[in-house]
């Protein structure tokens, strides 16, 4: 027996489709090189999650987000050396495998005819250190091909040990999302082979085990699935729950976090956990997010932190919401460019259960910026993210959201904060304190007062230093809502014929106002109405009547410059809100912004070495565990 037969190969990546009839998801799986996405019925036509048929006289391209094999990744974060691609066929045709380069030039590598049989290549991973992919094309001749099955496998070490890991899946009243999750996650049974647990935290009154169709979800799934029912914590406490039930496992290598509010593409679990099986160093593993409402357009594959103002980027030249449906992988040139991440969502997200043992779980801070201050404290000890393409979910958009119109502007701008003070290696937050100025500014012209009230009271609790955050977890959420709504601007209306009619009753002293196109004219024209705004009372009549219609698309702060009320439509578009303008409140909270920003940015250096100091204790599993038992208790 050769070398080559004694070798032990895994299956990486499964070359998969949808059983979805939708043009713009068979995008992400199959090129037909149409320009318009992929056509099913024109060219192929899906068999089964792992087979496709191709018509007589049809090529299709397998240079898709799902089905290109993402060498560069392979390169840059193991020992792998060598893919194998292997792909049974019926009927006859040609097999044609292609390799990008970081450019994301094509270049035909190999081809094979075939005849009724398996077909493999063995194909080198040694070119791609900048980027690149490998992926095939099939093409039939007189008659119609079938690919059964087609997998990218790479040699094991004897000493390989294939990983399991626990799913933890965080739900709040979402409890169809998080059904259709836990199908999702079930009906595939390949997917069982790298399952531990699949463990569901419930945080909610309206419970996923209470829906119709739980039970035939939860016998595919059989013992690997528990609920654990807990009050709710946000996503912090409900993925540190989970992180607590993995680390309670022997057999689990990893704890692979999925939002309940998102559908995974099965297939990703498998190569997360096979990727991170043959990481050389412990690796986060994430995913990228596509928008459920647009099922072709990829949110973004890799994000950077800038230090100096505590904010996210896209990675390299990519940018976010890329529609895979217009611009095919193939014709996406920064795509095929290796993509550097310093963190990635928790909508999916596979940590190691070994760097949870080092690092600790996450802070406890109900929601956002979690996932962003993990990733940053793993990479300082060495633990690297990597957004790895092909692994992704489906999760519902930001694109209708206005989180300054909710009450998670509080933990936004919170977290934020702290996050900074924790990972920023820039003297005094760099811009952070002036950025959060500029904010309250910015909404305080928009008239949104209940924004900058919890920005302020953000603010205030980041003073008070890392060991309220526990104690903060079980009840801010409700305090800050409560103080949301003793402001005009966060009641929404849905009966838009019952508010008075639109009459303008302010005086126009700026003259006609239109959007600054330059600095200096923006400038100029924010002075200005920090003026009119500080000296000028607010007409009475403003009160009685709204100045102006402004819908939720179209909300800026240029907008409000010459009026003192406006009717503001909501963002999930159920109804509209009665912007009032109040000089006293500007006053307050403009001093009281000044005094709070100031404040972060000359006690910066005493704030940041005190988080340093007291992050450790509260993220710890110990910590965690006493605040899970208290809210129970």
């Amino acid at each position: 027996m050769t070398d080559e037969q004694n070798k032990n190969y895994i299956a990486v990546n499964h070359t998969v489709f949808p059983l979805e009839g939708v043009a713009e998801v068979s995008a992400l799986y199959v090129d037909t090189g149409s320009g318009d996405g992929s056509q099913p019925g024109e060219a192929y036509e899906i068999v089964d999650r792992r087979s496709i048929r191709v018509y007589a006289h049809r090529r299709v391209s397998l240079s898709t987000y799902f089905n290109a094999f993402p060498a560069s990744y392979w390169q840059h974060w193991t020992r792998v050396r060598s893919v194998r691609l292997v792909a049974t066929v019926e009927g006859r045709g040609l097999i044609s495998v292609y390799k990008s380069s970081a450019r994301g030039r094509a270049s035909a590598l190999a081809s094979k005819s075939f005849a009724d049989e398996t077909v493999t290549f063995e194909l080198p991973i040694t070119s791609f250190i900048d980027g690149g992919s490998y992926w095939f094309d099939l093409a039939s001749g007189d008659e119609d091909v079938t690919l059964v099955s087609a997998e990218w496998q790479v040699a094991a070490p004897e000493t390989w040990k294939p990983g399991k890991t626990t799913v933890g899946i965080t739900t709040f009243n979402r409890p169809t999302y998080c059904l259709n999750q836990i199908i999702a996650v079930g009906q595939n049974e390949h997917v069982h082979e790298v399952l531990d647990r699949v463990i569901v935290v419930d945080q909610g009154t309206d419970l996923v085990s209470d829906q119709p169709g739980f039970g035939d979800a939860a016998a595919a799934l059989g013992d690997t699935l528990e609920i654990v029912r807990q009050p709710n914590l946000g996503g912090s406490g409900g993925f540190s729950r989970a992180m607590l039930e993995g680390l309670s496992s022997e057999s689990s290598d990893y704890v692979l976090l999925l939002d309940d509010d998102a559908i995974s593409e099965p297939e990703a679990i498998v190569r997360a956990v096979r990727f991170a099986d043959f990481a050389v160093t412990p690796t986060i593993v994430g995913g990228g997010m596509l928008h459920l409402d647009d099922r072709s357009v990829l949110y973004t594959q890799g994000e950077v932190w800038d230090p100096r103002k505590s904010w996210m980027r896209p990675s390299g030249a990519s940018e976010y919401d890329h529609d895979f449906a217009e611009e095919p992988l193939r014709e996406t040139p920064e795509l095929h460019r290796y993509l550097g991440a310093d963190f990635n969502g928790w909508w999916m997200c596979l940590i190691p259960t070994s760097i949870l043992r080092e690092i600790g779980l996450s802070l406890p801070v109900f929601l956002k910026f979690d996932d962003i201050e993990f990733s940053l404290r793993a990479r300082a000890k060495g633990y690297p993210t990597v957004c790895l393409p092909g692994v992704a979910v489906w999760h519902m958009a930001w694109h209708d959201k206005d989180p300054t119109r909710t009450w998670e502007e509080y933990f936004i701008h919170r977290n934020r904060v702290i996050t900074g003070l924790l990972h920023s290696d820039v003297r005094n937050g760099g811009y952070l304190p002036l950025h959060s100025f500029l904010g309250d500014i910015k909404l305080l012209f928009m008239l949104q007062y209940s924004a900058v009230r919890l920005r302020h009271e953000a603010l205030k609790d980041a003073f008070r230093g890392p060991s309220v955050l526990p104690d903060l977890l079980p009840s801010k959420q409700a305090e800050i809502r409560e103080l949301r709504t003793k402001y005009v601007d966060s009641k929404v209306v849905d009966d838009f014929s019952a508010l008075p009619p639109v009459r303008r009753s302010s005086v126009a002293i700026l003259g006609s106002v239109r959007k600054p196109t330059n600095p200096v004219a923006t400038l100029a024209l924010a002075v200005r109405v920090a003026m009119r705004q500080l000296l000028i009372k607010q007409a009475a009549g403003s009160r009685r009547n709204p100045e102006r219609v402004i819908p939720a698309p179209d909300i800026t702060w240029w907008r409000f410059a010459d009026i003192d009320s406006a009717l503001v439509t909501s963002p999930d578009g159920l109804g509209v809100a009665w912007y009032q303008r109040d000089r006293a409140t500007m006053h307050k909270f403009l001093w009281r912004s000044i005094r709070l920003n100031l404040k972060l940015a000359l006690g910066w250096k005493r704030l940041a070495e005190q988080y340093s100091k007291g992050a450790p204790m509260i993220t710890s599993a110990e910590q965690w565990r006493k605040t899970i038992d208290s809210v129970q208790n």
